[in-house]
């Protein structure tokens, strides 16, 4: 581990860290279907007494991990409670509390976003986070650096090495080993807190900072551009965007296996027929909308409708990003491991082309709406599944020959 200091121009990695997020989670996600297999369920549970020694990939309403797992936890959940150990990488991404207690242990990094995230206990690299807020309580320790971004981050605790972010409002609290680099709101370093690096920080207003802190370096204000919450709202808003419709796509996978198989492998093969249903559907349903709505009688067509509409808003481009990523995997993740690949690789695409962003979704809507009423279509008619597409928990393989006779029976005894 170098023990040099980064220098002040790396503060770009902070515009870039939801990118930075994103391309980790891409990568994880395309290595997801070849190291290990997707648990689905509604508690996922390690118990302190049943050790888990392979790489864990789990999408679930609450995740709770008293024991060890010897490898690394991608989790998609509500709530996440770690209390025991796991030796590699957490990449967590939660809709509710990521808590990492007083004795537990992380052995890699923790990667992810959530609504709130609070460590109590150790994570030996780095720590990469979004949330309304990110807490190092102060028996939480952190042996490397801390990247995080959206509302509160406060630092009670011990971080290694750098804290570097964007956040609205950002307190010192403990001991900080590096450098910290933020553009923040409102800036506030206590009279407990010990920086042994220097203090560069982007704000409206100047610091609060104690007069019993220990800061070795010096400390450096730069003016922050007056849109500052806007960017950190939109920033926020654009990851919750990114779950919500990754929770939704595998809800529906899930739910709709045989539709949603059918959709994908519709969008696989035949690309222009898909295309064309979903630019039919898209000009057809509002005008249908509009047409039931203008009468009593109609308003209950109408209202289905609606949510028909709403519906293929949210999970329409499923099909088409699923598509993507088994395209990407060469037909080697399954329908799960698929939309994973294909919704890291898609929403990057929209966020990173500032012009053609917005034509890629449209296509990707159109697409996957097209292929979702192809899907259901075979499904009615009962079509052959395309089972390239399905993960091997999903396919039954009895492995007997056709050719194959049953043993004669052997002489009496």
């Amino acid at each position: 581990m170098s023990s040099e200091k980064p220098s002040r121009s790396r503060s770009s990695i902070v515009r870039g860290a939801p990118y930075l997020g994103l391309a980790i989670a891409a990568i994880v996600a395309a290595a997801m279907p070849i190291l290990g297999a997707l648990v689905t369920t509604n508690i996922f549970v390690v118990a302190e007494d049943d050790p888990v020694t392979e790489d864990v990939y789990v999408t679930s309403v609450r995740g709770i991990v008293d024991g060890v797992i010897d490898g690394d936890l991608t989790i998609f959940t509500g709530n996440l409670t770690i209390n025991g150990e796991v030796t590699g990488n957490v990449q967590v991404f939660s809709t509710g509390t990521v808590r990492i207690s007083d004795n537990a242990r992380i052995g890699g990094s923790l990667r992810g976003a959530a609504l709130n995230i609070t460590i109590s206990g150790q994570v030996a690299s780095d720590v990469f986070a979004s949330g309304a807020s990110v807490v190092i309580e102060e028996a939480g320790v952190v042996d490397r650096d801390v990247m995080a971004f959206g509302g509160v981050v406060r630092v009670e605790g011990s971080v290694g090495r750098d804290l570097r972010g964007r956040m609205v409002r950002t307190v010192v609290d403990g001991t900080v080993a590096g450098d910290i680099d933020v553009a923040t709101q409102r800036f506030e370093v206590t009279d407990n807190a010990v920086v042994e690096g220097d203090i560069l920080y982007r704000s409206p207003v100047g610091a609060s900072i104690g007069e019993a802190a220990a800061v070795t370096g010096t400390i450096t204000r730069l003016p922050s551009q007056s849109n500052f919450i806007y960017g950190v709202i939109i920033t926020v808003a654009n990851i919750v965007s990114f779950l919500g419709f990754v929770l939704a796509g595998l809800i529906a996978l899930v739910l709709l296996r045989s539709s949603g198989s059918r959709a994908t492998g519709a969008v696989v093969t035949q690309p222009v027929r898909s295309f064309l249903y979903g630019t039919i559907a898209a000009v057809a349903l509002p005008i249908a909308i509009v047409v039931s709505a203008a009468t009593l009688v109609g308003l209950p067509v109408a209202l289905l409708l609606v949510l028909a509409a709403v519906a293929a808003f949210i999970v329409g481009p499923v099909p088409a990003v699923t598509a993507l990523g088994n395209r990407v995997l060469i037909r080697r993740g399954g329908l799960l491991g698929g939309f994973l690949v294909g919704a890291v690789l898609w929403r990057l695409g929209i966020w990173l082309i500032p012009v053609f962003g917005g034509v890629l979704y449209l296509i990707g809507l159109v697409l996957g709406i097209g292929g979702w009423i192809t899907g259901f279509v075979e499904t009615r008619r009962g079509a052959e599944l395309p089972l390239r597409l399905l993960p091997a928990t999903m396919t039954v393989d009895d492995g007997i020959p056709d050719d194959w006779e049953p043993p004669l029976a052997g002489p009496a005894s």
